[in-house]
């Protein structure tokens, strides 16, 4: 007993109540976790705390329509047949004719009208006709310079080139040209069921 006595003392008393203590916090420790990812979580116990996806809910009622936006501003002004078409502006247009009969000698005619008239007709040398662009002042339809009338052929069999000419002008022969309205075309056919189609383009000067 004497003996036991001679080893215990208040410090070596402390010290063991400490470690005991110490062993039990661990022990209550090490069954805490904190989870900071559901890949902690095992796959078979997360399936349960989702669980099963339930049907889709009814659409809700529809919102209140919003405010009304803000008044655009007012565009320019359209071009109509009773405007003129503005300089270095263009318009296009198609032009066809064909008839089932037709003997060599006899000529085809043809008016064409422009959408929006130009501020005055164009003379002979602004005016020009071609099956094969591009060719000077008109590279190709769609296409015509400042001041030209291109006529582009895309078919024609037994008819020659056509003459443009002005049929504004008050004569009984018609000048070589392009009125400020349209222009006429006027072919001579070589054989029977002649035609010809294609496109144009005008540029106001």
């Amino acid at each position: 007993m004497n003996s036991l006595r001679k080893h215990f003392s208040y410090a070596n008393i402390v010290a063991t109540m400490a470690l005991v203590f110490a062993m039990g916090g661990t022990a209550i420790a090490a069954k805490h976790y904190i989870i900071t990812s559901t890949h902690q979580i095992k796959p078979s116990v997360l399936k349960k705390l989702k669980g099963n996806t339930g049907a889709r809910g009814r659409a809700g009622a529809p919102g209140a329509a919003g405010t009304a936006g803000l008044q655009g501003k007012e565009g320019p002004p359209g071009l109509s047949a009773l405007s003129t078409l503005p300089s270095g502006q263009s318009e296009s247009g198609d032009y066809g004719i064909g008839t089932p009969g037709g003997k060599s000698g006899e000529v085809l005619e043809q008016a064409v009208s422009f959408p929006v008239p130009l501020a005055e007709g164009l003379p002979s040398t602004h005016v020009i006709y071609t099956n094969a662009p591009p060719v000077a002042h008109c590279s190709g339809p769609g296409n015509a310079e400042r001041g030209f009338l291109c006529v582009y052929s895309s078919t024609r069999e037994h008819v020659g080139s056509p003459v443009i000419k002005d049929a504004e002008v008050a004569t009984h022969i018609l000048p070589v040209g392009s009125g400020r309205l349209g222009f006429l075309l006027q072919w001579g056919v070589t054989a029977a069921e002649p035609f010809d189609d294609g496109v144009y383009t005008v540029t106001a000067p």
